[in-house]
């Protein structure tokens, strides 16, 4: 308002040009811009074809940007591209292995029975989450249920945030939903421009049923339900604002075979080693003493399910550094092959020879399992959805697109630097909200 009094006083004053040269004096209201970021965990593009209806979702793919190959880092599991969706780093840069890892300086596991602190932002390394960038750059943000959004170190770091708790005690997804709406209609000083969201569906149940199951096509409607609702949230944004939505996961899923007994493997070739291994990887970390020619010899007698990697010599798409917390040996399976740490079965298990006496791989009876990942992001299936719409996104197919670059394309919708440091870049299809004039700057251009 004191904007707009300034050039009517100019009027007053005979400040504007003379008719004769004068052009039209414009006044425009920028609208301010605010973007929902949605996670939906292990979001396939098979399971979005199979299930039907999907209302939503088709609306998104005809008024916005989307792509089938959201390309996830590697491992293709969730902590580890949670990670990279919210810093735009690769994990070399942000510190965040896989779901497993061993941090041999600090002592400590990551994640398996130890899930208790896998959310702690401390265990990052380096890099902003886009709430810290946002924040950061005086921009209000909000998350809730994504790992990273508190840290023992420094608590939260965004201003509207939920509780941290054990994984399986996270808030329940109407919660989370109506949180996001509550937040999208205030219009207090302080309201939120960025508001991220996380939401474990259809991963957990494509897990059990398989990626075209009758349960996983449920979830999926689920997931369109929900994202039906944060569009008509945006769409009701207050006057003077307007909204993006980015949908995106953390990787996909397929369907898989037969289980690869570590346990055997490591017992029958004597390894001396912890192991930290989920999806379709492992990561060996040897004890002293022990020869990793010695190891990775003995590992290499099975390349029909897995291949071998030493630290230094890590495949190319595994953006996973040479420090402490990369193992000396990564084992990769080969689909459908997958993989779970002998911790993770009964101890009956062992007592009736899975670990002496049973094949190198077999049916998992124990662990009911018709679907997974954790594959060579090279693996199509492990690509996952994308989708941008609303203010500020040229509507059409994007072609690929990596985890990295999630983080920088939100942070240009909002107009902002993205974290430091950032590994991705924006996408093409996005565009920050308009500078705009106001008074006579308008007048000539």
């Amino acid at each position: 308002m004191k904007r707009l009094g300034f050039a009517l006083a100019l009027f007053a004053l005979g400040a504007v040009p003379s008719s004769a040269t004068r052009e039209t004096l414009v006044v425009t209201a920028i609208p301010e811009r605010t973007v929902v970021v949605v996670l939906f965990d292990g979001f396939a593009p098979a399971e979005l074809d199979a299930a039907h209806p999907t209302p939503n979702f088709d609306r998104l793919k005809r008024e916005g940007a989307w792509s089938r190959h959201l390309v996830p880092a590697f491992p293709t599991v969730s902590l580890i591209n949670h990670t990279t969706f919210e810093t735009g780093c690769w994990p070399e840069h942000h510190g965040i292995m896989s779901n497993i890892f061993v941090d041999p300086k600090a002592g400590r596991r990551f994640g398996g029975d130890n899930n208790g602190d896998a959310g702690d932002g401390a265990w990052r390394t380096g890099c902003e989450t886009m709430w810290e960038a946002a924040e950061r750059q005086g921009v209000r943000s909000a998350a809730f249920n994504f790992v990273g959004r508190w840290s023992s170190k420094t608590g939260y770091r965004e201003t509207y945030y939920n509780p941290e708790v054990q994984w399986k005690q996270h808030e329940s997804d109407d919660t989370i939903v109506d949180r996001a709406l509550k937040l999208l209609k205030d219009n207090g000083p302080n309201h939120a421009r960025l508001i991220a969201l996380y939401f474990s569906i259809p991963d957990h149940v494509a897990h059990q049923y398989g990626v075209t199951g009758a349960e996983t096509q449920a979830a999926v409607r689920e997931v369109d339900a929900i994202t039906g609702k944060l569009m008509a949230g945006i769409k009701a944004l207050p006057p003077g604002r307007e909204g993006t939505l980015v949908v995106g996961t953390d990787h996909g899923m397929m369907d898989v075979g037969n289980l690869v007994n570590l346990g055997r493997i490591m017992r029958e070739n004597d390894i001396h080693a912890q192991q930290a291994t989920d999806g379709a990887s492992a990561f060996f970390y040897l004890d002293k003493g022990e020869s990793i020619d010695r190891v990775e010899t003995a590992l290499k007698q099975y390349p029909d399910i897995f291949s071998v990697y030493r630290k230094g010599h890590y495949p190319a798409y595994a953006h996973l550094g040479t420090g402490p917390r990369s193992g000396d040996l990564m084992v990769v399976t080969h689909p459908p092959y997958w993989m779970a740490g002998p911790e993770l079965f009964p101890a009956w298990t062992d007592w009736v020879g899975m670990n002496w006496l049973w094949p190198h791989t077999f049916k998992a009876f124990t662990v009911p399992l018709k679907a997974t990942h954790g594959y060579d992001p090279a693996v199509v299936q492990m690509h996952g959805i994308f989708y941008a719409w609303g203010a500020g996104v040229k509507p059409g197919e994007i072609k690929r697109l990596d985890q990295i670059d999630v983080h920088p394309t939100v942070m240009r919708l909002l107009g902002l630097q993205p974290g430091r440091p950032v590994d991705g870049h924006p996408i093409a299809a996005v565009s920050a909200p308009q500078r705009g004039c106001v008074g006579l700057a308008c007048l000539h251009g």
